[in-house]
This record gives C-alpha cells, structure tokens and sequence, in this order.
C-alpha cells in the first residue's frame, strides 16, 4: 500500500531520489556558473593591478589629449566592454582619425580593458581626477637624462602629433592657447613646468614626451 505523501509520482512520474539528483545536478551547474564568474573577475583585477602608474599616466594623457578631441572623456569611463569590445573600438577610432600610433593606442587599449571592463565598479574617477591622483613626474625640468639641446627641424613634427589638435596648426591657437611667441617660450621654468606636470584642462606629458622631444618642440615653437 501506498503511504500519503510517497514519494513516487504516477503516470511516469519522478522518484525522490530522481529529484535529488536533478536538484543536486542544478546546484552544481549554478554553483560552477558563480565561481567561474569569481576567476573572472578576480583575474580582471589582476589586470587590473598590472597598469603601473607611469603606464596609467600615459594612457590617461593620451586619452585626455587625443580622445577628447571628438568626444569627452565621460563617455570612455562610464563603458563596461570585454577586451574584444575594446580592441574594435580602438581600432575604429584609429580609422575615424584619432591621432594614435600603434604604440600609443596599445598603450590605451591595456589601460581601458583594465580599467574598464564588465566586472569594475559601477562608478569610477574621471579621467581627469584620475589623472590628478597620479603623483607627476619628478625629477628636475631637464629631468634625469640631462641638460638637452632642442632640434627645430624634429620638433615640426612632434608638435603636430602631439599639440596640433589642441593648439592649432602653426600654432596659431585652438582649443588650447596660442604658442607662436607666446611669453611662456622665454621662460623655460614655466614651460617645463606646464609640459611636464599640466596645468588647467591641460594634462601633463612627462609621461608621454621624452625631454628631448619636449626640448625639440620647444626649440621649433621658439621658430613661430
């Protein structure tokens, strides 16, 4: 005889422990989702942790001057894409025209898959207090490598990769101030200081610029 409350379901039904099994297979298969979730974003954060800061600074540089050109920086922080969503949109901003080199834009492209990524924060600094945050470059204005001697003839072109978009061509002005015979070429402390360390809505490009090239725009913006 059949108890009240057996176990057995008629027409074909599912054992007790037919049940058990299903339930325990289910438990398995959500707890294997969870924890595979738990290796990804702790190995995110790993990533996370490889950016160091003179590698921080550049990308956030880069993305200061460079990105914001066309569109503001609020824009690339409030993103949460996976590394292959990144890659194509990097690429596709280098085929729009963002001023990028290779290296430059694998250097933004590391940055943002780290910092950016599905599993961080829902808010997270502005580029901007981002870069604050970061301790500038030290050393003296000639830094470690040394008194430098500036070369006009280089500096042509390293003024239009990096400063053209925002000081104009010829630099003549643009979003940023005008630098043909500015007074700030005659003080060498004040424009070692600006390039190297920032100032206002202009980020700081120690970490992107060597001395010698900074010297060699400085060199042909002294031509203007």
């Amino acid at each position: 005889m059949e108890r009240m409350g057996s176990p057995v379901c008629h027409g074909g039904g599912m054992t007790l422990r037919t049940a058990k099994k299903t339930s325990g297979f289910v438990l398995a298969a959500w707890l294997c989702t969870l924890l595979g979730w738990v290796v990804i974003t702790a190995a995110q954060e790993d990533d996370r942790g490889t950016i160091q800061p003179a590698q921080a600074r550049q990308a956030l540089t880069l993305i200061h001057a460079r990105c914001a050109v066309c569109h503001t920086t609020d824009l690339i922080v409030q993103q949460r894409l996976p590394a292959d969503r990144w890659t194509v949109t990097v690429e596709k901003m280098m085929h729009w025209g963002a001023d990028l080199s290779k290296d430059e834009a694998a250097a933004v492209l590391q940055f943002v898959t780290a910092r950016y990524h599905p599993g961080a924060p829902d808010h997270l600094p502005s580029i901007e207090e981002e870069l604050a945050m970061i301790a500038p470059a030290g050393g003296p204005r000639q830094g470690s490598e040394g008194p430098v001697t500036g070369v006009a003839s280089r500096g042509a072109g390293l003024y239009a990769h990096n400063c053209q978009a925002c000081h104009g061509e010829g630099a003549a002005g643009g979003a940023g101030p005008k630098l043909a015979r500015n007074t700030i070429l005659k003080n060498d402390g004040a424009f070692w200081e600006t390039v190297l360390h920032g100032r206002g809505p202009m980020p700081a490009w120690g970490a992107v610029l060597s001395h010698q090239e900074i010297a060699d725009i400085h060199a042909w913006l002294a031509t203007r």
